[in-house]
């Protein structure tokens, strides 16, 4: 039989956390996860709090390497994506879309960056809040940071880049000279 129970998952969150993300306790704070996880699975980027979207990060990644792992014939694994996605069409969508995605892939099947802190958009004022955005990765979007140009086709650096190599080749050329 299977070793995963419905609610188990092994995602280590310090208790300082856990204690921030929710007023409602656990199966509030449950509630969220499943929340921002359709949301992630779905839309494949979101933006929202650091700790919450961190946390669910944690969770997506793992949901992810079980399907991988397992499949969906795997009753423990189904059992799993049952409780933590609510909408029952985004659990075909994980085994359909991310498990063949990334199965070359090892290591994370997310990407996560911080957004500048803002003060006083919030019930508190002088309080900063952290963003961040959170991705599934090779999603169809554009990426976040861009890709960095290449410039050594340009006119200039290939001039530079003769220039540089014929003063070498010289260099080379006098030194032999000189130890002859």
């Amino acid at each position: 039989m299977s070793n995963l129970s419905t609610r188990t998952l092994r995602v280590t969150v310090p208790h300082a956390i856990r204690s921030k993300l929710t007023a409602g306790g656990q199966p509030a704070r449950h509630e969220k996860i499943k929340t921002i996880l359709g949301d992630l699975f779905r839309n494949e980027r979101i933006e929202g709090y650091i700790r919450t979207h961190d946390e669910t990060r944690q969770y997506a990644e793992r949901l992810i390497e079980l399907a991988k792992k397992y499949g969906d014939r795997h009753v423990g694994t189904m059992q799993l994506m049952d409780y933590w996605i609510n909408d029952k069409d985004l659990i075909h969508k994980v085994f359909k879309v991310f498990v063949p995605r990334y199965t070359n892939t090892i290591g994370p099947y997310t990407n996560s960056y911080r957004l500048p802190i803002k003060y006083g958009e919030f019930q508190y004022p002088n309080l900063p809040r952290q963003n961040i955005v959170l991705e599934m990765k090779d999603n169809p979007y554009p990426r976040i940071i861009p890709d960095p140009r290449n410039y050594s086709n340009i006119l200039t650096n290939v001039l530079l880049d003769q220039a540089r190599k014929e003063y070498r080749t010289e260099q080379n050329n006098r030194n032999e000279n000189k130890e002859k």
